[in-house]
């Protein structure tokens, strides 16, 4: 017997979804129309409710993460690349075309946007977004990934955006090889909402504008403004 699809999302302070990797598989499901609820679970929750749930964990990095659906099958699925696929044959229409060649392009480059800030928005995380028992547990596992405070990690959010800017060109240039406002033109594609779920993070740190403002950033603020709908169900 079917059900409804679960989205196992992070929570915030402002009651929406914030993080990046939660809100790739977000928009997915809002685009396709998908019918789902969200089961808010804070970071510490994540191992002990998966594992009660039966679900396996991941062979490599963190045993357990946000994005996690359950499927109406039943199925638990893990990774927002993964659940990506999983939607595509659950609902084939409207298709998020993942044999899209900017899938491969978009997967290199946001990725190395992403780690390129990460001085700037790892800091600001706990205390933008997080309720306390993640923040609680953001702050000790981050630090001891780093081997540092937040706020000594910060000091290099400077030199952190300098290193971004070729990252924040290459993305307008590809917005740029067709007439947009995605990267195939008037139609999206998964790659797209990729960069839009990373606008929406940085959009909630304050921090949009400012890569708006950059070489690039004219064309990631139409893609950005260009997906609005699949934006506004960020509360459920």
């Amino acid at each position: 017997m079917s059900s409804e699809l679960i989205l196992y999302d992070l929570p915030s302070k402002q009651g929406t979804s914030w993080s990046y990797n939660p809100w790739k598989t977000r928009l997915a499901l809002n685009f396709k129309g998908i019918p789902y609820k969200t089961e808010w679970t804070e970071y510490p929750d994540l191992q002990p409710k998966f594992e009660k749930l039966g679900i396996p964990p991941a062979s490599t990095g963190m045993k357990y993460t946000s994005p996690t659906v359950k499927l109406p099958d039943g199925n638990y699925i893990m990774d927002s690349r993964a659940i990506a696929d999983a939607l595509e044959k659950l609902q084939p229409s409207p298709s998020l075309h993942l044999d899209s060649p900017y899938q491969a392009r978009i997967e290199k480059v946001v990725p190395d946007l992403t780690n390129s800030i990460r001085p700037i928005f790892m800091p600001l995380v706990p205390k933008t977004f997080l309720n306390k028992p993640s923040y609680d547990y953001f702050l000790a596992s981050r630090e001891k990934m780093l081997s540092m405070p937040l706020e000594k990690y910060a000091e290099g959010a400077d030199a952190a955006f300098e290193k971004a800017k070729p990252y924040i060109k290459q993305l307008g240039d590809m917005l740029k090889e067709n007439e947009g406002p995605f990267l195939e033109g008037k139609k999206p594609v998964y790659a797209d909402l990729m960069i839009v779920a990373m606008l929406r993070m940085q959009a909630g740190l304050g921090y949009a504008e400012k890569i708006f403002d950059c070489e690039g950033g004219k064309e990631l603020k139409a893609l950005y403004e260009a997906s609005k709908e699949w934006l506004e169900r960020e509360s459920h």
